[in-house]
């Protein structure tokens, strides 16, 4: 319906520019001169973390200081979440302008392509109950174009516990809940999973998700990857608060 509405109107106003724009809330002028290369695939990134790195060698001062993700192997961000891109993600993932879905699954599927190795996806799982009562959540539908139009494998091993969201966290709050959210699918579910991996998870993993801040939803859903059997585990996110 919102697609509809939108071409009777004259289409979306460009999130960037203010113009006119299509289904989607940007022109193609924009989008071909701020999305056609992931501007944190650019330059030196954070061997860790994967933000950009200013004045920085190899591993940013945050890592330095701090150690979040002993169990995530390599992060990969497509993009600061800043300015029109904040917007964007707003309006994809809040407001539910599903028409986003496809533009940030390209560029999602484009990352996944540039990893050393072609591996498994794993979807961040929504909050319990988000989906009946939203109708839909945007990592799985992100994974969906993943998976039926570019071919990646995905494998949802992941189930979360908690209903609470993390944006209402704090950063302490944050790292006290590592270990306490995210959880393997146990009994059939998992089962059902891993039927088409020859019933055991696979070795090389990379967790999808939309924003990386703090980096808790990463690393939280890596430790219990990689206690469930994976080798390695990556992750790609369309965004990072750098």
């Amino acid at each position: 319906m919102h697609l509809v509405l939108s071409f009777v109107a004259g289409g979306n106003a460009c999130a960037v520019c203010g113009g006119q724009a299509g289904v989607i809330p940007l022109c193609g002028a924009c989008e071909k001169r701020c999305f056609a290369e992931p501007p944190c695939g650019e330059g030196e990134r954070c061997s860790v973390c994967g933000k950009t790195l200013i004045s920085e060698r190899g591993v940013c001062m945050r890592c330095r200081r701090e150690c979040l993700l002993v169990h995530t192997d390599a992060v990969f961000p497509l993009y600061s979440y800043r300015l029109w891109n904040s917007v964007l993600l707003f309006r994809w993932k809040i407001q539910g302008e599903r028409a986003l879905s496809p533009f940030f699954a390209v560029r999602a599927a484009s990352a996944l392509k540039k990893l050393p190795e072609r591996c498994v996806v794993v979807p961040v799982p929504p909050r319990p109950g988000k989906i009946r009562k939203k109708g839909w959540d945007q990592i799985e539908e992100l994974c969906r174009f993943l998976e039926y139009r570019y071919g990646y494998d995905v494998c949802r091993l992941l189930e979360r516990r908690t209903a609470d969201e993390q944006k209402q966290l704090g950063r302490e709050a944050r790292l006290e809940s590592i270990g306490k959210i995210y959880a393997l699918k146990s009994g059939k579910k998992l089962k059902k999973e891993l039927k088409r991996f020859g019933g055991k998870v696979p070795k090389n993993l990379c967790i999808v998700d939309d924003l990386f801040t703090t980096g808790v939803t990463i690393e939280s859903c890596a430790a219990v990857l990689k206690s469930a059997g994976a080798e390695k585990v990556s992750a790609v996110t369309l965004f990072i608060a750098d």
